[in-house]
């Protein structure tokens, strides 16, 4: 039995929407897995023309039983079909590991749209999914099919840890365009800010300090806790992105463990189960009670959860959360 992962690449590269997959693809090699690249044309009319062959050729060497490893969306249904169908004719076994549920964040409203998506999902032998609530949400809308939860995503990383403090600045890290809380933010708690598209209409107690690539990024984080919220609200986590984080686990939460980095979360987010259960951070209602909420921590407490989020960081940085899930998916299937 052989191994593969497919390894594709899409989005900005000082955005971490790239990086994930990259980690996941090379955990997956130091794990034994062979490597297979696809650059499909970016013209629908050259997939539907080359697609084919070039699927056909690089899966020349399956053979039944073995293990291929597809991380969803790849964002060409044409590529996603035809991969699967070259894996069923050879009885090769599939694993999808999901990043994104378009069912959930963007088409909740479109039947049509879901259904397409469900049943693409469906055509796996196993699904890596983020958490239990997504796990749910897939079941009651028909999707019979083992799942894994992984939990959350790993962030590979060998730069140094950067300073980790009760009194140090709040982190937030991530693009800032769909931020627009940040423009209301109105704690005394001082603030720094990474990423891109920075608003000229922040307060004083928020500092811009401008863009780093995901792979360096974690190096700059000094601070006591990494805020995970989305939307335009303190109240709440609103609008697409905010909704859709009542089933997902955001990358920046990886990005801030990764660090050592205690993690200040919506109390209705997926991944506040997590955060709670391993005691790195706390779980709030909304933003404005952050300078109440942070008065309240003493530093006793603050270095537990510090110590918890280091204990953390040594297994987002070496693929502990990725390799326990493909493990548990193998054994399913």
């Amino acid at each position: 039995m052989k191994k593969y992962v497919l390894e594709i690449s899409a989005g900005q590269n000082n955005t971490a929407g790239p990086k994930a997959k990259r980690d996941i693809t090379k955990i997956l090699q130091t794990n034994g897995f062979n490597s297979l690249k696809l650059e499909l044309p970016k013209s629908r009319i050259l997939k539907l023309l080359f697609a084919k062959n070039l699927i056909r050729k690089m899966t020349k060497n399956f053979c039944k039983d073995d293990i291929f490893v597809m991380q969803y969306p790849m964002y060409s249904r044409i590529g996603t079909n035809l991969l699967l169908n070259e894996s069923n004719k050879r009885k090769v076994k599939t694993i999808c590991v999901i990043h994104d549920v378009e069912a959930i964040r963007l088409y909740k409203n479109n039947k049509t749209k879901i259904r397409q998506e469900l049943d693409s999902l469906g055509r796996f032998d196993c699904l890596v999914v983020h958490n239990d609530k997504m796990k749910k949400w897939l079941h009651e809308h028909g999707l019979n099919k083992p799942m894994i939860s992984l939990g959350i995503f790993d962030y590979l990383t060998d730069q140094l840890s950067p300073e980790v403090s009760k009194n140090l600045n709040l982190v937030f890290a991530g693009n800032l365009g769909k931020s627009k809380f940040l423009e209301k933010w109105k704690a005394n708690s001082k603030l720094s800010l990474f990423g891109i598209q920075p608003s000229d209409n922040y307060a004083h107690s928020i500092e811009y300090k401008g863009v780093k690539n995901p792979d360096e990024l974690p190096s700059f984080l000094d601070g006591s806790f990494g805020i995970v919220w989305d939307g335009n609200s303190l109240e709440t986590n609103n609008g697409i992105y905010g909704e859709y984080t009542k089933f997902n686990n955001p990358h920046k939460v990886s990005l801030y463990l990764s660090c050592g980095l205690p993690v200040i979360v919506w109390e209705k987010a997926a991944v506040a189960d997590f955060i709670r259960e391993n005691n790195v951070g706390l779980v709030i209602k909304n933003l404005n009670e952050i300078d109440n909420v942070l008065g309240k921590v003493s530093e006793e407490d603050y270095q537990i959860m510090k110590d918890n989020a280091l204990t953390l960081s040594t297994k987002v940085r070496h693929g502990f959360f990725t390799t326990n899930a493909i493990n548990k998916a193998i054994k399913e299937i």
